[in-house]
């Protein structure tokens, strides 16, 4: 790829700028000449008066979205001055509380799915003694379920779980397992 073309992207984008600083000067000039104009002749003109706020908001705006970019680009240089890695047991931890967390959450799933089939079975015997109706409304639901279930899927590509495992997991999982063991006999002095 020539580097003419982004060279030229370039300077077009500069004159560009140059063009839009210029217009924008002119704007101002002009709001500014109209705005000193006498009140009497100005007919509740309120144009240059709102183009000056305006102006100031977007400057407002502007500045704060650089006071968040110095803030952001100083926490990250403070980051880098630490030197903070992430260690094998902080990556184990975060690990763990993923996992506490999934099963949290399972159980949380759990729960409402039993609650769900409880008012399911309300909602049929509602239907059945005070409507007299003993269809059940889910079965099409659960017919449609087992069909896609039943469906044979396509896929394309490698299939995501190998047979061979991933090396950095097999050392992972070897790493928290020799952490979990308790430290007896002739293990608490290997180093």
């Amino acid at each position: 790829m020539s580097s003419k073309a982004m060279l030229k992207v370039q300077e077009d984008i500069k004159a560009l700028k140059q063009l839009l600083s210029l217009a924008e000067l002119k704007n101002a000039e002009i709001a500014l000449r109209t705005q000193k104009t006498p009140p009497g002749l100005q007919h509740e003109n309120t144009a240059p008066a709102d183009y000056f706020r305006i102006l100031v908001q977007q400057f407002e705006v502007q500045l704060q979205q650089y006071r968040q970019q110095i803030e952001e680009l100083e926490n990250h240089l403070a980051t880098q001055a630490n030197n903070s890695h992430i260690t094998p047991q902080d990556l184990s931890m975060a690990m763990q509380k993923i996992y506490q967390t999934f099963v949290a959450l399972a159980a949380q799933l759990q729960s409402i799915h039993e609650n769900v089939k409880v008012l399911k079975e309300q909602y049929l015997g509602y239907r059945k003694m005070f409507l007299g109706d003993a269809v059940d409304v889910f079965e099409a639901r659960r017919a449609e379920a087992k069909k896609w279930q039943n469906a044979p899927r396509v896929t394309t590509g490698p299939t995501p779980f190998s047979n061979m495992p991933n090396a950095a997991a097999v050392a992972m999982a070897a790493t928290l397992t020799q952490q979990q063991q308790p430290a007896t006999g002739l293990n608490a002095f290997k180093l």
